[in-house]
């Protein structure tokens, strides 16, 4: 077994696997772990608002574009990681396995916005917040899980890569997470900035007899 499965087994059982399985708020979309829970109220069809990267997602972004580089330009990028082709092999499927394992799964976020705007007995801003701050929660389990999943990926990818290529690929994540960061790639998701953009986000979003006094 793998450095990367013992560090995930570790990660997810027992008490991990619980939570993501069981927890009503659970919102990482892992294949066999978890499932969406079902809206009490019949809801419009579910539409995915896009957002900017979320920091806990620097990580997985730039494993993501090293895959690519990797699959477009592999000797360039086996000189910049300072990496032997058959390492970089192995590095490329340890990135393509994480990507396959995890998504994560705004429909879910949405639900939960719509369950706690369904089931709310407040009225107006009150209501709204409510509703919204339901979505932040499970948004924020979602990218709690990616970063620590990712964490696992970089640790499993250095354990295959001797002394010199490990300080190599250390400075190329560190430099590109600062490239990350210095873009401003920081999460500000449009349904959650305010409550008069959030009313709106909800009216598209969730169908209840009530409308959220803010969208009006």
């Amino acid at each position: 077994m793998s450095l990367f499965k013992v560090l995930l087994l570790g990660l997810l059982i027992p008490a991990n696997l619980t939570k993501f399985a069981l927890a009503k708020n659970a919102d990482v979309s892992v294949t066999g772990l978890t499932s969406a829970p079902a809206l009490q109220a019949e809801p419009r069809e579910l539409n995915v608002i896009g957002s900017t990267l979320a920091p806990e997602e620097i990580d997985r972004a730039v494993l993501n574009r090293l895959m690519q580089e990797i699959a477009h330009q592999p000797d360039r990028a086996a000189s910049v990681l300072g990496l032997r082709r058959e390492t970089l092999q192995d590095v490329f499927i340890s990135i393509s396995n994480a990507r396959n394992f995890i998504n994560d799964n705004e429909i879910a976020n949405l639900r939960a916005m719509c369950e706690a705007w369904d089931n709310s007995l407040l009225e107006g801003d009150a209501r709204i917040e409510e509703a919204l701050e339901a979505y932040k929660n499970r948004r924020q389990l979602t990218l709690d899980f990616i970063q620590k999943f990712y964490r696992l990926v970089v640790a499993d990818i250095e354990s295959i890569l001797i002394e010199p290529e490990q300080l190599s690929f250390g400075r190329y994540m560190d430099d590109r997470r600062r490239r990350m960061a210095s873009a401003g790639n920081v999460y500000s998701s449009v349904i959650v900035e305010n409550v008069r953009s959030g009313a709106a986000s909800i009216n598209f979003h969730c169908r209840d007899n009530r409308p959220p006094a803010g969208a009006q």
